[in-house]
C-alpha cells in the first residue's frame, strides 16, 4: 500500500502545472471528472505465433520534451518511484550515496528488488515508452510510512536501462510463450497463477478441480 501511494504521489509531482495535458487518443472512459491519476492507456496487439494474438492494455504517465537532435519532440514516459524505508535494512543509505554513487544505489535495488525493476522496464517496453523517469523516495523517519521526501530523480532511455539490468525483449516473449503453451495443456476452466516466493516456480491453481500444476 505504501509503495502504491508513493508512486501515485510522485507521479503527480512530476507533472508540469503550467502546460496543457497531452492528449493520447480518447479520454479514459472509467475515470470520473475529479480523478487526477496521471495515466494514459494504450492498447497494443502482438502476433505471438501463427494461431495466437496478444492484446494488452499498457500504461503511460506523461510526455517529456526531447533535448537532443529532435528538440521539442514529445517522448512517451513511464514514471515510477523506488521507496527507501530503512537504510539499515536495505544496506545502503540513499541520502549519503544518491548524488555521488547513484550507480551503487541502482545496483543495490537490483539486488533487493530485481523483479520490480524488471516489471517496470517491461511495462515501458510494451507500451512503447521512450523514457523511464525513476524517482528515489525515502521516508522522513524509518518508522513513519506516511511522510516521505524525494531525494533524486533520474531519467533513463528505456532501451539503455533494459540493457543495464540485462532485460532482453526476446527473453520476455520466450517466457510468455512457455506460460502460454503450459496453459494450453489444461482443460477449460478458471486458473490462478502464483509465483512461489521462495522458489523458481510458477504454480497454477484450478478453482473447479482444486488441483495444482507447477513448472
Amino acid at each position: 500500500a505504501e509503495g502504491t501511494r508513493v508512486n501515485s504521489a510522485y507521479c503527480q509531482q512530476t507533472l508540469s502545472a503550467d502546460r496543457a495535458a497531452h492528449r493520447l487518443g480518447e479520454p479514459v472512459p472509467f475515470f470520473g471528472e475529479n480523478d487526477t491519476d496521471s495515466v494514459a492507456y494504450k492498447y497494443r496487439k502482438w502476433n505471438v505465433d501463427e494461431k495466437t494474438q496478444l492484446v494488452a492494455r499498457c500504461e503511460l504517465n506523461g510526455v517529456s520534451e526531447s533535448k537532443g537532435m529532435d528538440k521539442g519532440k514529445p517522448l512517451l514516459t513511464l514514471v515510477k518511484a523506488l521507496n527507501e524505508f530503512d537504510s539499515k535494512v536495505t544496506g545502503i543509505d540513499w541520502r549519503l550515496k544518491i548524488e555521488t554513487q547513484r550507480g551503487a544505489v541502482i545496483a543495490n535495488e537490483l539486488k533487493n528488488n530485481a523483479n520490480k525493476l524488471a516489471k517496470w522496464t517491461a511495462m515501458a517496453m510494451l507500451s512503447g515508452a521512450e523514457q523511464i523517469k525513476l524517482g528515489f523516495v525515502s521516508r522522513l523517519h524509518p518508522r513513519d510510512p506516511n511522510s516521505h521526501v524525494i531525494l533524486n530523480t533520474q531519467t533513463y532511455k528505456t532501451t539503455d536501462f533494459a540493457q543495464q539490468i540485462n532485460l532482453k525483449e526476446s527473453t520476455m516473449w520466450g517466457a510468455f510463450k512457455l506460460i502460454l503453451e503450459t496453459c494450453r495443456k489444461f482443460p477449460d476452466g478458471t486458473f490462478l497463477c502464483v509465483k512461489d516466493p521462495s522458489k523458481g516456480l510458477l504454480r497454477f491453481y484450478s478453482f473447479e478441480e482444486k488441483a495444482t500444476s507447477m513448472f
